[in-house]
């Protein structure tokens, strides 16, 4: 039995790679880059992978509709 509004979620792995790729990329490039010390360059790679799961989320439930 199905709902015609059932809505797929992502799988745990897409939102998981969307974090863990942002938060790589984003450390250092605050780091490095950008100047900031370690906790504060951390703690935006923390808000840049929440961000992405949260993107990863809705364009897999925006996918799913189509």
């Amino acid at each position: 039995m199905s709902d015609d509004n059932d809505v797929s979620e992502p799988g745990l792995g897409a939102v998981l790679a969307a974090a863990i790729v942002s938060f790589l990329v984003i450390v250092p490039v605050a780091t490095y880059l950008l100047g900031f010390n370690t906790t504060q360059a951390v703690l935006i790679g923390g808000f840049s992978a929440l961000v992405a799961a949260f993107a990863a989320v809705r364009s897999g439930r925006r996918a799913a509709q189509d």
